[in-house]
């Protein structure tokens, strides 16, 4: 058993623990009578014997429970939050190596909205403890507290112990009726609940006197009549033995030294000493730290005199001191036991629990026996596990830099992934000098002789850690030739190294819309990710990939494949991790280019929660863009403005001038101009005819930025009659577009051209432009530019005949119709038309050779009579023909059989 288990299972106590009222009262059902049951008392009253039998109880009864336990070290939320996701989360939402290492910074607010989250997700009754919360002091534990109490389902009961009021909101829970609280009145012995707390051997050698004087000293305090109990059991003539210490003076303290210690010979009396330097313990550890080859004999001593010593396992092989005796103990070893001996004791316990795999321990024995060395060399044998596997990159990175300030530095392996652990607890900028001087220490000890690894591979190995900061800092520019220099000097790397890096010049190539070399990149990573073993890594690569997709414009293929990875990233990791949020953002993006507007705001609502904690700027300007084509420019709406540039200011400055430009062209769809030209003042765009721009500080112009500077600048010049700039710009962007074959582009720029036509008074280019933008997104379904300019499209339709839309595609005359049925439109002779293009049935019969001639002959303009004259038949036979081929078709007039039979292909040619 791990010396830290104990924090997930309660305590198994020596003694059989005294039924109190307070137990009676909250056992008789089989779970808690309230939301939260909160017990408050100072160190003694029994806390953790009620909230153990109480555990035991409900278990019993075959609810659901789930155990915490607090010590001194779990001084912050974030640390209790991790205990509570390991205490809490089922497997499979715990944890790929990759993933912990990418999630180790997650806010709390996040990790709290991801717990309540996964414990909603089961409706199984459910009952959690927290023992010792008093050790937690962190101010914004009444956040946590709160979301458990107010937040989670009515099936998630609470249990909570502390020697201090807990922080949450009292009032509420008042109000509410949630809260059950018992205090230390609750919890003190009356006369009968003393007695049975002494045991019948011991209470049948007391006289009713002797009893009440033990309630009356004790005042019903557990521990003093437990440490009566231990003193008294031992005395020939137990009441003697309490007269001499009923004094009302009498100091705790000396008492415990002259009436608990003072029964110990020396050597017993040193070991306990000793032994209290040890949160946790066994006896192989207490041998193999004292050196006391007795000291299977002195703990099996302490548990027959029932001292204060609680068993952490049903095995009895892991043991933990009662915090009140373990506090006095401590003082007392600081006192009569000498420093080195002290810290001899911690050095061998490091040693012993890092051989038996307690690595936690080992650290904190290490730091704690202030032996610089062992701490290093246990911190470098467990680095990578503790930050690449686990995450806990706050616990690394307080380790590392305690060790820093005594004056020692760890090995080159504790400090690389001290470095990682910075940057993704987004210290990027001290990670990069902590980079620097590792790279320095290397080259030096190389130098000198003394370097203790390979220092080729640690040189390539920060290099990967130097591009993924440039990478976080959106520095693509400077970081592509580094990533391109070590992809060049391959061997036999890391397999999600290789990975990591051929994504990061995949990101750079992609916001450059280098789109085929970006996808040669893709392919590598791909190749290596899958030798990884890391499905968080398979995920991100995945995501690029269809990001490449995005940046095309093929909304159909990026969606598919932005879906199926979301499928399996949910099954592999859970529906919590920060992949699945920025998964979301890109399918967002591509629902609602597609006018998927139901299923972009289930996607985007769970994934804008995680946005400020996992991500890229390009990945998060996805879900920024989706969110402000969903805006309908109201207060009210679901899609706060403020929301979103809060959620920008977490990354760097280029991402808050996207989301400007996302903006301009929203405001301006919604025709609020002077706000849309407000907004471009604040990024440099001046919205005259000077066309001057002040570039934004500090914002790198990565061409997709550029990119949407120039649209954003299209659609002020447009909106404010500044046309011949507009169709000068458009010129210049088609041809860009072109060459980098970026379809979604395209059909943005013909709908500026035709917007153009319409507003200088030149209608008739104004269908080819349109007619072209269908053409490229129809397969691609691009909806939302035509949703977008629904007037200006309804306004050209209406002016026109179906025989004006030569589209030779059926896709793209589907794809037509179904914009035109969104459109104002007045035209019923083309809406007519328009409906019969809906080809979606099969025909109901095969038209016979007669009617497919008869079909020809339609087509070519002949009346009725002209029909009867060319088949030699009556007029009445030709309607008779006519009425069984419009059936088939299932229309109900000529112009609408020629279409339906144009777009099943079915005339005679």
């Amino acid at each position: 058993m791990s010396s830290n288990a104990h924090i997930f299972e309660p305590p198994f106590f020596a003694f059989a623990p005294v039924r109190t009222g307070a137990f009676s009262t909250l056992s008789q059902q089989e779970k808690p009578p309230s939301k939260l049951v909160a017990i408050t008392a100072p160190t003694g009253y029994g806390k953790t014997v009620l909230l153990t039998g109480l555990f035991e109880r409900y278990r019993k009864a075959g609810t659901l429970c789930r155990w915490l336990s607090l010590d001194d070290r779990d001084v912050t939320v974030e640390r209790v939050m991790t205990h509570l996701e390991s205490a809490l989360l089922t497997p499979a939402s715990m944890v790929d190596p990759q993933q912990a290492l990418h999630q180790g910074d997650e806010p709390v607010h996040e990790r709290i909205a991801a717990l309540l989250e996964s414990m909603s997700l089961s409706t199984t009754p459910l009952v959690v403890f927290i023992d010792n919360l008093n050790f937690c002091a962190d101010e914004t534990l009444n956040r946590l507290l709160d979301a458990l109490i107010f937040r989670t389902p009515s099936w998630v009961q609470l249990v909570l112990s502390s020697t201090t009021t807990l922080p949450f909101d009292h009032a509420r829970a008042k109000l509410e009726g949630r809260i059950l609280s018992f205090g230390f009145g609750e919890l003190s012995l009356n006369r009968e609940e003393v007695l049975a707390f002494l045991g019948g051997e011991l209470a049948s050698r007391l006289t009713p006197a002797a009893v009440d004087s033990i309630v009356a000293q004790s005042e019903g305090w557990p521990a003093a009549v437990r440490l009566m109990q231990i003193v008294l059991s031992s005395a020939e003539q137990p009441e003697q033995a309490l007269a001499r210490f009923s004094g009302a003076d009498e100091d705790l303290s000396d008492l415990l030294n002259r009436q608990v210690l003072g029964a110990f010979d020396e050597r017993s009396r040193k070991f306990l000493l000793e032994i209290s330097l040890l949160r946790t313990f066994g006896v192989n550890l207490c041998r193999f730290a004292t050196g006391d080859e007795q000291a299977h004999q002195h703990i099996a001593s302490l548990l027959r005199r029932n001292l204060f010593v609680i068993p952490l396992d049903r095995n009895r092989s892991w043991y933990r001191l009662h915090a009140l005796f373990r506090e006095f103990l401590v003082d007392e070893a600081q006192r009569q036991i000498p420093v080195e001996r002290r810290r001899e004791i911690l050095s061998k316990a490091a040693e012993w629990c890092e051989h038996g795999g307690h690595w936690h321990d080992a650290i904190e024995y290490a730091l704690a026996a202030d032996s610089a060395p062992l701490a290093a060399a246990v911190l470098e044998r467990v680095a990578a596990m503790f930050v690449r596997d686990r995450g806990d990159l706050h616990q690394y990175i307080e380790w590392v830099e305690k060790l820093h300030a005594t004056g020692a530095q760890c090995g080159w392996e504790a400090d690389f992934w001290y470095v990682w652990g910075l940057v993704f607890h987004r210290r990027y900028e001290y990670a990069r000098r902590q980079t620097e001087r590792l790279s320095l220490r290397i080259d030096r000890e190389v130098a000198a002789g003394t370097a203790t690894g390979d220092a080729n591979e640690f040189r390539r190995r920060i290099e990967v850690i130097l591009i993924a900061i440039d990478v976080y800092t959106d520095r693509l520019q400077e970081g592509y030739p580094n990533c391109i220099r070590w992809l060049s000097g391959m061997r036999g790397d890391d397999p999600f190294n290789v990975a990591t890096v051929a994504c990061a010049a995949s990101i750079h190539l992609t916001s450059a819309y280098k789109l085929v070399e970006s996808r040669k990149l893709i392919r590598q990573a791909q190749s290596y990710i899958a030798q990884a073993n890391s499905d968080y890594g398979v995920a991100w690569v995945s995501l690029l990939s269809s990001f490449i997709a995005l940046q095309e414009g093929d909304f159909v293929t990026a969606h598919q494949d932005l879906l199926a990875a979301l499928t399996r990233v949910r099954a592999t990791l859970g529906e919590t991790p920060g992949i699945v949020s920025t998964i979301s953002m890109l399918a967002a993006k591509s629902a609602v280019e597609m006018n998927l507007d139901a299923e972009t705001r289930e996607l985007l609502s769970p994934a804008l929660k995680k946005a400020t904690s996992h991500g890229l700027v390009d990945t998060a300007a996805a879900g920024l863009e989706a969110a402000v084509k969903m805006w309908d420019g109201h207060s009210d709406d679901p899609v706060s403005v403020p929301m979103l540039r809060e959620i920008a200011s977490a990354y760097p400055p280029r991402l808050a001038a996207m989301l400007s430009c996302f903006l301009i062209r929203r405001l301006i769809r919604l025709g609020r101009i002077d706000d849309a030209l407000l907004e471009a003042a604040q990024i440099g765009l001046t919205g005259d005819e000077s066309g001057r721009r002040q570039p934004a500080a500090g914002v790198p112009e990565t061409a997709n930025y550029r990119d949407l500077l120039a649209a954003a600048e299209i659609d002020l010049a447009i909106a404010t009659g500044r046309l011949k700039q507009a169709t000068a710009m458009v010129a210049a962007e088609t041809k860009l577009a072109k060459a980098e074959d970026r379809a979604g582009r395209l059909v943005e720029l013909a709908l500026d051209e035709a917007a153009i036509s319409i507003c200088t008074h030149n209608p008739a280019p104004a269908v080819r432009h349109v007619a072209r933008a269908i053409s490229i997104a129809a397969k691609r379904r691009y909806l939302r530019p035509f949703r977008d300019r629904a007037e200006l499209l309804a306004g050209i339709v209406n002016e026109t005949k179906s025989k004006d839309w030569g589209f030779a595609v059926e896709e793209e005359r589907r794809f037509f119709a179904e914009i035109c049925r969104g459109l104002p439109l007045t035209n019923s002779g083309l809406l007519e038309q328009l409906d019969e293009l809906n080809v979606s049935s099969a025909l109901t019969e095969t038209p016979t050779a007669r009617e497919l001639e008869l079909l020809s002959l339609i087509e070519a303009g002949l009346t009725n009579q002209q029909l009867a004259d060319r088949l030699s038949v009556s007029v009445a036979t030709v309607k008779w023909h006519l009425y069984n081929l419009y059936t088939k078709l299932g229309v109900s007039s000529r112009s609408a059989a020629i279409a339906r039979a144009r777009a099943l292909n079915v005339l005679a040619r």
